[in-house]
């Protein structure tokens, strides 16, 4: 982390989308997954809405080889997941989380929890990332700069999900909206770059209906 905060230029955009419709479908859901044992929470929609757009922003999803002077554009998704432990931060990876649909994304995060606290996890689990995710607002906390986990080239932090006043259709609603923190190395990501894709986060979070339907 010293060294990713020392040597990589980082910028940070700060961003919120609206899960009130996302927290309806989840409400709506979530009793049929405890049935399966798994617990719904807002991150696998979170997974799901970064791997898709992760797909269509491939500079997000790269690394720089600065030896090589080279650009490595990655043909899979393994999302880091930034886990909380007695041990410290630990950030096992969710391998092909571009292929795994919304209940088995919950499943996986639900292991990947249990076997980081747990202490079960090798260093392979640790390797492979190509974009990470923390979730502050599992604790607690707005907006965030988060540090990059080299040599992936962007991170997105979750704050805690608040009911905020939002103009909506010139009418101002009460509406649950999600802090997001997206930094990114500016040697690879620009900011328009990292705003289109924050965009498309935004959007299918806004829109749970297509995450659910997505493969």
């Amino acid at each position: 982390m010293q060294q990713s905060s020392a040597t990589i230029p980082h910028v940070t955009n700060f961003d919120d989308a609206d899960i009130t419709e996302l927290e309806k479908l989840r409400q709506a859901s979530k009793r049929d997954y405890a049935a399966s044992g798994v617990r719904l929470t807002t991150l696998p929609f979170v997974l799901k809405a970064v791997a898709l757009s992760l797909k269509h922003h491939p500079a997000l999803n790269a690394s720089l080889d600065l030896e090589a002077g080279e650009v490595i554009y990655k043909q899979y998704v393994n999302l880091g997941v930034a886990v909380d432990t007695d041990r410290g931060l630990i950030v096992p990876n969710l391998r092909n989380a571009d292929q795994l649909p919304i209940p088995q994304l919950a499943q996986a995060l639900e292991d990947l929890g249990r076997r980081a606290r747990g202490g079960q996890f090798t260093i392979d689990d640790l390797r492979g990332g190509t974009f990470s995710i923390s979730n502050l607002g599992a604790i607690g906390g707005t907006y965030s700069t988060p540090i990059i986990n080299a040599p992936e080239v962007a991170i997105l932090l979750l704050g805690r999900a608040r009911q905020m006043p939002v103009v909506v259709s010139d009418k101002v609603e009460i509406r649950l909206m999600l802090p997001l923190s997206l930094s990114y190395d500016h040697r690879l990501v620009d900011g328009a770059v990292a705003a289109r894709f924050l965009n498309e986060v935004k959007g299918l979070l806004e829109a749970p209906g297509r995450l659910l339907l997505a493969p």
